[in-house]
């Protein structure tokens, strides 16, 4: 199974401010989200990315997109979507295992940064795709939570997609 990380970041690593705010993201983001989940019919993300998004953007967020399988990683055993459609799960092996299982044969990891770190601790990233964004935040939450691990990556493209905004592709040494 193939593990994509996709984010979109500041330019200096964060994905959200401290609150969860996404707001200084240009709303072609979002399209372009949309088009990388059709090409993968599946997106993975922790039990905080959703709270924080269907919370903050309740006529805008996960609930809206069409894929196969939209899953959600959490520890809390007692957890339950807000709606239908989403399977949970309680780690990352038990995510790619589902996907495997529904015959998809890669996966798109949308984050947060605990479940990034969570992937790439257990090895599990094969490629990481930035969408760096001409922005930078005194503090909120990073792409990758503080975790004790290193990873060497090397760059396999870097495309400017508008003009402010670069998607650079890594390859993951695991």
């Amino acid at each position: 199974m193939k593990v994509v990380l996709a984010m979109s970041i500041s330019l200096n690593g964060l994905v959200a401010r401290e609150n969860g705010e996404e707001d200084w993201l240009p709303s072609e983001g979002w399209d372009e989200f949309l088009v990388e989940v059709k090409n993968f019919d599946n997106f993975v993300m922790g039990r905080e990315t959703y709270e924080l998004v269907t919370r903050l953007y309740p006529d805008y967020n996960f609930d809206k997109v069409t894929a196969s399988k939209k899953v959600i990683v959490t520890r809390n055993k007692d957890f339950t979507a807000s709606v239908s459609g989403y399977d949970i799960v309680h780690s990352p092996e038990e995510a790619l295992s589902l996907l495997e299982a529904s015959e998809m044969n890669s996966a798109l990891l949308i984050g947060g940064g605990k479940l990034n770190s969570e992937f790439l601790t257990r090895g599990l990233v094969d490629e990481i795709w930035l969408t760096v964004n001409p922005f930078i935040l005194g503090g909120g939450r990073p792409f990758v939570a503080p975790e004790t691990f290193e990873k060497e990556l090397k760059l396999q493209s870097c495309e400017q997609i508008t003009k402010d905004r670069l998607l650079v592709k890594y390859s993951v040494s695991n």
